[in-house]
């Protein structure tokens, strides 16, 4: 907290230096509240990005070859999608939802060029019952039902996380709504830690699709970019 502080203070001496010389006046004006309010907002996610970055390097040696941290105790470990049998002799069931409801509490933030793709309630797919295959992974539901359903859907592979990654739906990208904001998948009330490639589904189980304004935090997945723990 100490260092936190010293770290903001310097940050607004900075400021004041500046402004004093660009000025060419000879007095300082003062930051107003707002200006200190937004320049510790800048420094909060500067110590958030720098925390994110020491964890991630903490747990290196313990990465996967696709830099997936050690899953927790009791969740679905990663299954490689080429390596998957799908079986369409064998049809189970699974509920599906995608929601963005966490924009509407951030308008501030939205790129308002989208706000006629913008679910006045914030739900894009009602939570329902869908049909897979034995062997498909939370993907291939979803572009599935994206597909059948005529919403829209972009996303692109990713090699080195060997998994898709979704970069919009409904047409609300990821960085709409901020720089911390995308799309992010809940199975089970469970943020997982790897791509949606690389979750092999159950019988039975909840998907969620959800959108977040703040790196998850603001939808109770914060815990995924630290590995999956729960924190």
């Amino acid at each position: 907290m100490k260092s936190k502080k010293i770290k903001i203070a310097i940050i607004i001496a900075a400021i004041l230096i500046i402004s004093f010389f660009l000025s060419g006046r000879d007095e300082i004006v003062p930051l107003s509240p707002e200006q200190i309010e937004n320049t510790e907002a800048e420094s909060d996610k500067s110590i958030e990005k720098d925390k994110i970055i020491a964890r991630d390097n903490q747990n290196k040696d313990k990465k996967d070859k696709y830099l997936t941290d050690p899953v927790p105790e009791g969740k679905p470990s990663p299954v490689e999608w080429q390596d998957a049998n799908i079986n369409k002799d064998k049809e189970l069931t699974a509920t599906l939802s995608v929601t963005c409801k966490s924009i509407l509490n951030n308008m501030d933030l939205f790129n308002m060029d989208k706000i006629e793709v913008l679910p006045e309630d914030g739900v894009i797919y009602p939570k329902q019952t869908v049909t897979f295959y034995e062997g498909e992974s939370v993907f291939d539901v979803l572009l599935r039902e994206m597909k059948d359903n005529n919403i829209h859907m972009e996303f692109e592979m990713t090699p080195i996380y060997n998994s898709h990654y979704i970069e919009g739906i409904n047409n609300l990208y990821e960085f709409d709504c901020g720089e911390l904001s995308g799309w992010m998948y809940r199975v089970n009330g469970w943020f997982p830690n790897y791509g949606c490639s690389r979750y092999m589904l159950k019988d039975g189980d909840e998907i969620e699709w959800i959108y977040t304004c703040d790196l998850g935090r603001d939808i109770g997945g914060g815990s995924a970019i630290f590995g999956g723990e729960e924190q």
